[in-house]
Formats: C-alpha cells, structure tokens, sequence
C-alpha cells in the first residue's frame, strides 16, 4: 500500500507545477478572449485536466496537502466554467469584443456601398486597443511576479504612440502591432511590423 503513495515532498513539487500550470492556462485564455491568439489553449487544458484527475486519485494521508489539491481542483473548475462560458457567447455572437469588431466591420462596410472612402486608418493605436494591450501587460506582469504598482495606463500608452511613427520608419512598414510576450520570464511588449 505504500508503494502506491507518492513521498509528501515530491507531491507538493507536482501540486506547485499544476498550479502553475493552471495560472499560465488562465493567461492562454485571457489572451484568446482579448483576441490575442487566433484559437483557445485546448491541448494545454486537456494537459491541465488530465493532471488534476491523476494527482486527485492519489492516495494522499497528509491534510494539507489533500486541502490543497481539492482547493485546485475547485479552482480549475471555476476558470473552466467561466472560459466554456465565454466560448459560448463568442459561439452566438454576444461576446462583447466580438460585438464590438462587428459593428466596427458593419460600419466600414456601410461607406464602402455609399462609394464613401472608410475612414483612412489613424496614424496612432486607437484607445481600446491600447486599452486592452496595457491591461494584457499588467496581466502578464502579475502572472509573472513582476510589480504593477506605478504603471499607469497613461505611460506605457505614450511610450507606445511614440515608438510607433519611429518603427514604422525604421522597417519601412504601414502599421505597427504590439503584442505581449514573456521573455526570460519577464512581461514585454513587442512591436510587429507589417508592410
């Protein structure tokens, strides 16, 4: 009966990946929602699950460690409750940012059948999207460790406006795209040229 147990130490190692792993699950999803990444993290889920169902079935004496795995595995419920939710309503076209893009796309559309030109693309990031790359980046730092305290929407926006005219310059390109990334572990916004 022994055998079957894992050691304490090496089951809080694994339970310390796992709830890893679910925080950097939640950061996949947050980033689809935001429409970041173009498909949902569903490998990375069913990995995530799998996980939980094996550690769950583990014969464990320890209290707390037992606690910990249950307060997880309510945890992973919870986040996959509300990320079902979520597809859902991007499913029926009630997703908000969808509903938004929608109406943007609708409204482009519109000019093009009055033979109006759409309105020429602004030389800077429009403030939602700005928005919603700063709030990405704060997500980041804090699933990183990293302080938020101090970075104001207002700074990393102006940083941004005033890379963009000197980046599209220096690659010759027509627009500019930030995105969030982790590199060395840290949160870091990369800008993306396209022609």
């Amino acid at each position: 009966m022994a055998d079957a147990q894992l050691p304490q130490e090496k089951f809080a190692e694994d339970l310390d990946e796992l709830e890893e792993a679910i925080t950097n699950l939640q950061v996949l999803y947050e980033k689809y929602f935001l429409g970041i990444d173009r498909r949902p993290p569903e490998q990375e889920r069913l990995r995530v699950s799998r996980k939980m169902r094996e550690m769950r079935t583990t014969m464990v004496r320890n209290t707390a460690l037992k606690f910990r795995i249950n307060t997880l595995f309510a945890k992973l419920i919870s986040f996959e409750r509300m990320w079902d939710r979520t597809l859902r309503e991007i499913e029926e076209g009630i997703y908000k940012r969808d509903v938004f893009k929608a109406k943007l796309h609708l409204k482009d559309r519109d000019h093009k059948k009055e033979g109006r030109p759409a309105a020429a693309a602004p030389a800077e990031i429009p403030e939602p999207q700005l928005r919603k790359l700063y709030d990405t980046y704060l997500l980041a730092r804090q699933r990183c460790g990293e302080p938020t305290d101090g970075i104001s929407f207002e700074s990393v926006a102006n940083r941004i406006r005033a890379q963009v005219p000197q980046l599209k310059e220096k690659h010759k390109a027509r627009n500019i795209e930030f995105k969030v990334v982790i590199k060395g572990g840290k949160a870091v916004l990369k800008a993306i040229p396209h022609e």
